[in-house]
């Protein structure tokens, strides 16, 4: 499984001008602040935050980049994500929205039995978790609704997902998930609310860049 192995600080500051309004991208657990993690309001390499004019392509990729930073995924996997989208009736942005949101790591993060993506990418790949009580190791799987996640049994006792949880208590709770932390399941319900995604990213500079 492909990782990305940049720092996360680095990752966040890159793309951070290009978002709407200040965001962590969820790239931490929140245990501290990101603040005492990184210099999240400055840009890497860059004295006094300054950046180079950019062209309407770089805004394009910029926009895709802190996509794929936010899900955690590599090009390829964004790529198909992206033709999935594009084939189904409807409105390819939100359609693109839809397929990230109910990929098999994210909707572990979304449950709270992950700190973050790539810790749920962990649990995952690890075949600590099972769909309608079978197991897979594909981060990838694309969850529907109806569809029940449950933690394996060896994956409940682990320190990492108690912690998690206690974090998740803290956050508001997902409107499309129906999450018990005291079983460790969670079923999907209904589609993905996208509004909160819709005012983070402007997805529809992704669309223009792969139809160019």
């Amino acid at each position: 499984m492909a990782h990305l192995n940049r720092p996360k600080g680095k990752l966040l500051r890159a793309v951070l001008p290009n978002l709407e309004g200040e965001h962590d991208l969820e790239l931490f657990s929140g245990t501290r602040p990101v603040d005492k993690k990184c210099k999240h309001n400055k840009l890497p390499g860059k004295p006094d935050g300054r950046r180079m004019r950019q062209s309407e392509y770089s805004i394009l990729m910029s926009t895709k980049q802190a996509m794929k930073r936010y899900y955690g995924i590599l090009e390829k996997p964004f790529k198909r994500a992206y033709l999935h989208a594009a084939k189904k009736q409807g409105s390819t942005a939100d359609n693109l929205l839809i397929t990230l949101e109910t990929r098999l790591d994210n909707i572990v993060y979304r449950s709270g039995f992950a700190s973050t993506r790539a810790e749920a990418k962990q649990i995952v790949s690890h075949a600590h978790v099972q769909v309608n009580g079978k197991k897979t190791t594909v981060s990838s799987y694309r969850v529907m609704k109806g569809d029940v996640i449950t933690l394996a049994p060896h994956a409940k006792k682990h320190a990492r997902v108690a912690a998690a949880i206690a974090l998740a208590k803290q956050k508001e709770e997902v409107s499309w998930l129906e999450v018990d932390h005291d079983t460790y399941t969670s079923k999907m319900a209904a589609e993905p609310t996208l509004d909160a995604l819709n005012n983070l990213f402007k997805v529809n500079h992704v669309i223009e860049l792969y139809s160019k």
